[in-house]
This record gives C-alpha cells, sequence and structure tokens, in this order.
C-alpha cells in the first residue's frame, strides 16, 4: 500500500489480488474490451456477468466482438468505478481470450442468479465467455485534509 498526501487530503493505492479483482468484478455490469484490429487499438463498452473466474458477454452477431469470439481473439477487459466525490475508486484490467461457448460456458450462462442484460436489447443473441489469463487492480482511497 502506498500513501500521498496533498492540498487535497491523502490518498492511498492498493494493489488488489485476483480473488479481490473479481470480488469487484462481481459487483458491476459494465466493462470494456480492448483489441487491436487493422484500424489501430479498439475498446468496446459491453454488458457482462460474473460467472465463477470468467465473464459471460453478450453482443450481435457478425459484430467485431462476435468476429473475435470465433477466432479465441486475444483481448483486454477492463472495468472501473468511482464513488461520490471519488472517496473511493477501483480498476480492475486483466488480459485473456474471448471464445464462443462450449457446453460449460453454456451451463454457466444457465446457471447466472442474474439474467445478462445487454444495453444492444434483442440483437445480443450471440453469448461469449472471457477467460482471463491475468488480473491486476488496485483501489484508491481519499481523505480529506484534516
Amino acid at each position: 500500500m502506498s500513501e500521498r498526501t496533498g492540498q487535497y487530503g491523502s490518498t492511498t493505492m492498493q494493489k488488489l489480488d485476483p480473488a479481490q479483482c473479481l470480488e469487484r468484478l462481481g459487483a458491476a455490469t459494465v466493462g470494456r474490451v480492448g483489441y487491436v484490429s487493422p484500424r489501430g487499438l479498439q475498446i468496446v463498452p459491453v454488458n457482462y456477468r460474473l460467472a465463477g473466474s470468467t465473464l459471460m458477454l453478450a453482443t450481435m452477431p457478425g459484430s467485431s466482438l462476435a468476429q473475435l469470439g470465433e477466432m479465441g481473439g486475444h483481448v483486454a477487459f477492463e472495468v472501473d468505478y468511482h464513488g461520490q466525490n471519488f472517496e473511493v475508486a477501483w480498476s480492475v484490467l486483466m488480459h485473456g481470450t474471448v471464445r464462443q461457448l462450449d457446453d460449460a460456458g453454456r451451463q454457466r450462462l444457465a446457471d447466472l442468479r442474474r439474467p445478462l442484460l445487454s444495453w444492444l436489447g434483442e440483437s445480443a443473441t450471440l453469448h461469449l465467455e472471457f477467460v482471463p489469463e491475468d488480473f491486476s487492480g488496485r483501489v484508491l482511497q481519499n481523505r480529506a485534509p484534516r
């Protein structure tokens, strides 16, 4: 843990271990998938649900994300949060692959406690799974000056 003090108070930063990253991923439902395309770096917002240590995603057939799923493409996934007045903020970044669901993945999707809803609506008929290979995360806490 590191701490920094300035005119606005002190800020502490703590690195998160993989279990703490998963805990935060379970509390959110929107993240970003980043990948490199022939046009350069792309970042796509997605709705997701945590299923064990993988993420379930919904997209439209034929979309860039769907094409990545067909290839088992390597991507980055990021989600963050900040509280009111930025007293607490956290970020989780993962690298891994996005893939089409196999039988086990379909079962994980069916077993979700909360349904996977997409802001793409009913056109998001293709479900994919993000399988992380590594996690990094941090939480920042700001304290007002005394």
